[in-house]
């Protein structure tokens, strides 16, 4: 005997997929496949830009680091060329500290007993002389120990004068020459 069973199955037939929702499908996948991409693109672009940020920042303090470097060189630059400048200064007044005393020996070495100076001036590099000697033969006589040294140059008598003080002659006398050094 056959049997026939009458009552509706539980099972539904399968629908047939139209070509419309298999296109959607595709295209939903497709999609999505495409925004993933987007998103792992964009989150690698974002690292990207996150380190090279940082690279820049350390970049930026090490050129901080190194400005404040170059400004301490520099400062130390200008120290050192300072100090420079005042050892050449000390040098050339220790240089120029014995042309005075040099000056200074030869005319005491020059001037004779009787003769005195009275005034010592330096005027456009050459030397004035004013003094009072006894008599004129010591104005000479100084006259000529100063030509003969060797520090001297231009020596010139340019005048002598013979006056009265308290009863006795004395010549006063004015000379100038040019002090050339050592």
């Amino acid at each position: 005997m056959i049997k026939i069973n009458l009552l509706p199955s539980k099972k539904k037939p399968p629908k047939k997929v139209s070509e419309l929702q298999k296109q959607l499908m595709i295209g939903s996948l497709v999609l999505i496949v495409v925004l993933a991409g987007m998103a792992f693109s964009w989150k690698l672009q974002s690292d990207k830009i996150a380190s090279l940020e940082k690279a820049k920042a350390g970049a930026e303090a090490r050129l901080r680091e190194q400005d404040v470097i170059l400004r301490e060189v520099k400062n130390v630059e200008d120290e050192r060329k300072k100090v420079t400048e005042k050892i050449e200064i000390i040098e050339k007044l220790k240089k120029n500290q014995s042309g005075p005393v040099r000056l200074l020996d030869e005319i005491s070495t020059a001037l004779p007993q009787g003769v005195n100076l009275a005034s010592l001036a330096e005027i456009n590099n050459k030397i004035s002389i004013d003094g009072e000697a006894f008599t004129n033969e010591d104005v000479v006589r100084f006259v000529e120990r100063l030509k003969a040294s060797r520090f001297l140059a231009d020596v010139m008598l340019l005048e002598t004068s013979q006056i009265k003080r308290e009863g006795i002659e004395i010549y006063r006398y004015r000379l100038q020459f040019v002090y050339k050094g050592l």
